[in-house]
């Protein structure tokens, strides 16, 4: 075999391990997995809203429960299925171990940061002295970047009322003191004002008009008026 045919093979071997190589380069730059920007899961959930006039969307009013009516009241079985969503990122089991999250176990009534054994964020650590009473547990849960600014939780919150409500009344069984129910405290509606009798309207049996009223009574003779000028009578008896 001459040189020119062992070059025709040293090329076409050549040929193929560039072409190998240059596909190989080619596949690797296509599946190179994509860095997330953020740590964890963010669930975005929008808020519910209410018809403008003008026919757009504006987001519906939260009014604060009334504690002592709503935990009472509370769907226990469907906050237990509101609290699956955030096993991902906690574990709420007593002596549970840390995830992405600090363990929950006992959260309602407890210190923001219970867990000497979990890096919280700056921004919950300057709380830890504060309680997750029911309030700020249902404003964090609503939106934690929100009810607490610097927090490192992504999640969006939940936004039916309803969710939050029956969560925290979940959570506050899992505890070995749940934090006390305060008494209710409706809201009482305004008093009802005293409504004028529409025209028209036909007064209840029984009840006189202010004509009627006024007029004298049947077979009574009135009284004639004094003429000009003079003086009435003293009645019997009086002084003179």
């Amino acid at each position: 075999m001459d040189s020119f045919e062992w070059n025709k093979i040293f090329g076409a071997v050549l040929g193929t391990v560039l072409f190998v190589a240059t596909l190989n380069i080619l596949v690797n730059g296509m599946m190179s997995p994509h860095t997330a920007e953020k740590p964890g899961m963010e669930v975005a959930v929008a808020e519910d809203t209410g018809p403008a006039a003008d026919g757009a969307t504006e987001p519906a009013a939260d009014v604060k429960p009334d504690w002592g009516t709503v935990i009472p009241a509370a769907d226990l079985a469907a906050g237990e299925k509101v609290h699956t969503r955030c096993q991902q990122c906690h574990d709420f089991s007593k002596g549970g171990p840390n995830k992405i999250g600090p363990n929950l176990w006992g959260i309602i009534g407890a210190k923001h940061a219970q867990m000497a054994n979990y890096p919280y964020s700056p921004a919950i650590a300057a709380l830890k002295d504060k309680d997750w009473n029911y309030d700020e547990f249902y404003a964090f849960m609503k939106n934690p970047k929100a009810a607490i600014k610097g927090t490192k939780m992504s999640y969006a919150g939940l936004s039916k009322q309803e969710d939050r409500i029956n969560l925290i009344a979940y959570l506050r069984t899992q505890s070995d003191a749940p934090l006390a129910i305060p008494a209710p405290n409706p809201v009482a509606p305004p008093p009802a004002e005293a409504a004028a009798p529409a025209e028209g309207a036909v007064p209840a049996e029984g009840t006189a008009t202010p004509a009627e009223a006024a007029a004298p009574a049947e077979g009574a003779t009135p009284m004639p008026a004094a003429p000009a000028g003079t003086v009435p009578a003293k009645p019997a008896g009086a002084p003179k």
